[in-house]
């Protein structure tokens, strides 16, 4: 099966706009938001409560081209082949296919809809069949989505870059190691971001 043909609905799938109890939305800045901009700063309300990261990254490049979130290193590494970048109603996003089997694709999303980082994504825990707090190499993350596919070879992982940036990596495998633990696959994926842009 051509996993390209499938692969912006399938992205929407993880960054989808859901409401959540908060009036925010999944994958668009919130209409009404309660932060305010301090330089380049955000100031975030003490009632929030997603982990702030230990440092901010230098995401510059990630917020025009998300195929950049991997170095050429840290591509051949993990088995990926060339990104392909596609633009969407979230942010920009990439299609990473493993070079031995272009059936197994990792969709990248630079969430620059929202503005409030990982908060966002705290704020509408409640629309997610599963939410699970991690890190990937010292930044904060959730694993969270709408529909639990994670023993078919699917899984959604937030990790924090800024705190007013999340990156989301959805890992789609139909063969291999990776079908049976998709989420592996997802943070070996987010720290690998993490160190190539340099944490």
């Amino acid at each position: 099966m051509n996993r390209r043909l499938i692969a912006v609905p399938a992205l929407a799938f993880a960054v989808l706009a859901l409401t959540g109890c908060a009036g925010k939305t999944r994958g668009t800045a919130n209409p009404a938001p309660s932060t305010a901009e301090s330089g380049s700063e955000t100031t975030r309300s003490t009632a929030d409560t997603a982990p702030r990261v230990p440092s901010p990254l230098n995401t510059a490049s990630i917020t025009s081209d998300a195929c950049t979130t991997l170095t050429a290193s840290a591509r051949s590494d993990l088995g990926l082949g060339e990104g392909q970048p596609r633009t969407t109603g979230n942010g920009p996003s990439c299609t990473f296919q493993e070079a031995a089997d272009p059936g197994n694709q990792i969709d990248v999303t630079t969430v620059t809809a929202n503005k409030n980082g990982l908060q966002d994504v705290y704020d509408t825990r409640a629309n997610d069949a599963y939410f699970g707090e991690t890190q990937a190499y010292g930044y904060p993350g959730v694993y969270a989505g709408p529909v639990d596919a994670r023993k078919n070879g699917k899984c959604g992982l937030f990790v924090a870059v800024t705190d007013q940036l999340t990156v989301n990596i959805l890992v789609q495998y139909d063969h291999g190691a990776g079908v049976s633990d998709p989420c592996s696959v997802a943070m070996k994926f987010g720290e690998s971001m993490i160190r190539s842009l340099g944490g």
